[in-house]
């Protein structure tokens, strides 16, 4: 389907372009005009700006529009959610140009096929927006996804991983907590010592969500040789972190079963897991009797020093919008101090180097008082590794052709790697043919 919606839009984008040209030049006076009324002190002239919005931000669509319209009262919000029928390729085949964009890491590749990314620099110049204020690294990971080192999104949170832990299943087995700063060698000590068979039920030490481990590399290791577009995933230093990661799910009883999230929060079954934030779900499940903490994510032995790379959701405005400054308007004000704190409060780690914002985080989630928040803002950005054009579905078959049958013990780690790459390649290979 997703092959399908990206030829239609092929033929589509040609008229597109020229509508958007033409439109662009018959509003130059408009835009004078509003000019000289801004300057007149005459109210700005009602604007609506189509806002498409996918991923863990959906959830978050009517606030924004709340937030946005109470700070311009001339922007209206107009959002697509991405569901089915509506995702980004139905909506572009449609006719239809969002103004403003908000979509998950993995779906970088789409927005580049999709022609939708435009350089944000001279916005950003425009209207002085300071890029000092994002943390440490966002700034050269961003950069890294342009061939030109252009600005091209602008990310809006962190999707930092900690270890989640359930303390009922430690104290059961009388087994000392996790801790801040392990390696995962370490880990999978502790790990061991909780995952037991009692009364009937199996408790599993750690599970994690593979896809997103993935994304969050720390041995900053590229999926594709930006050189040679070819894979690049068959060296020792991935069968390294094949070997650590997937060593989890061969302990006895520490199979991978089901979903990891349902499992630690729903059946509770789960000593330790990591992946998603999903620190907004656990009210139901503490509700229900988990007792959770959190530490931070390990590091592999050796490399104390290392961190992650970034893993976050982003803003992009659409080359084609006569709406830029608008939009980039509200990207700034949704990245100001009083709307990252209004989200932080929520859950989501912020994007911005602010202290005072980050002391607010969950203190709107019900339960979190004492619990060691400190642990999500540990996994730091590490420096960015080059990236292609390719890399979504290059990391999503490094995953599922390589990650899942070594840990179900399907296949050994050679074995895994020559043919995930085998089937990057052809992946690629194809892509260049469109």
């Amino acid at each position: 389907m997703k092959q399908r919606g990206r030829k239609v839009y092929g033929l589509f984008a040609v008229f597109t372009v020229a509508a958007v040209m033409t439109s662009a030049c018959g509003d130059s006076g408009k835009s004078v005009e509003k000019s000289k009324e801004a300057d007149s002190g005459a109210p700005p002239a009602p604007v609506t700006l189509t806002y498409f919005t996918q991923g863990n931000s959906i959830v978050l669509a009517e606030t924004i529009e709340s937030l946005v319209h109470k700070k311009f009262p001339h922007v209206t919000l107009k959002t697509i959610k991405d569901g089915k029928g509506t995702t980004i390729f139905d909506v572009l085949n449609g006719g239809q140009t969002p103004d403003l964009i908000s979509y998950s890491l993995g779906g970088l590749g789409d927005m580049k096929t999709l022609r939708l990314l435009g350089d944000l620099t001279p916005l950003i110049q425009k209207h002085r927006f300071d890029l000092g204020r994002l943390v440490p690294g966002a700034v050269d990971t961003v950069k890294s996804y342009s061939d030109k080192g252009e600005f091209l999104l602008m990310p809006f949170e962190l999707n930092n991983n900690a270890i989640f832990y359930n303390k009922n299943i430690f104290d059961k087995f009388g087994v000392p907590y996790p801790k801040d700063g392990m390696t995962w060698e370490e880990m999978l000590d502790v790990a061991k010592k909780v995952t037991r068979k009692d009364g009937g039920v199996q408790y599993m030490g750690f599970q994690y969500n593979a896809l997103n481990v993935v994304y969050k590399d720390q041995l900053a290791q590229g999926f594709v040789d930006p050189k040679t577009n070819k894979a690049a995933i068959n060296t020792d230093s991935w069968k390294r972190w094949l070997d650590v990661m997937t060593s989890f799910y061969k302990i006895e009883g520490n199979a991978q079963a089901g979903d990891e999230k349902a499992n630690f929060l729903k059946h509770q079954t789960v000593a330790m897991r990591t992946g998603p934030n999903y620190i907004t779900d656990l009210q139901e499940a503490m509700a229900a009797g988990l007792n959770v903490d959190f530490v931070s994510l390990p590091k592999f032995s050796g490399m104390s020093a290392t961190s992650s790379q970034m893993n976050a959701p982003f803003y992009v405005i659409p080359p084609s919008t006569p709406h830029k400054d608008t939009a980039f308007q509200v990207i700034a004000y949704l990245m100001s101090d009083e709307v990252q704190t209004i989200m932080a409060r929520l859950g989501r780690i912020p994007i911005i180097n602010q202290e005072s914002v980050k002391k607010e985080y969950a203190k709107d989630l019900k339960g979190m008082e004492g619990k060691n928040l400190a642990a999500f803002f540990q996994d730091a950005i590490a420096k960015p590794v080059p990236a292609t054009a390719y890399d979504g579905q290059a990391k999503t078959i490094f995953t599922n052709a390589a990650v899942v049958p070594v840990y179900q013990g399907k296949k050994d780690i050679n074995t895994a790697l020559r043919e995930a790459e085998e089937q990057i390649n052809k992946y690629i290979e194809a892509e260049m043919k469109k």
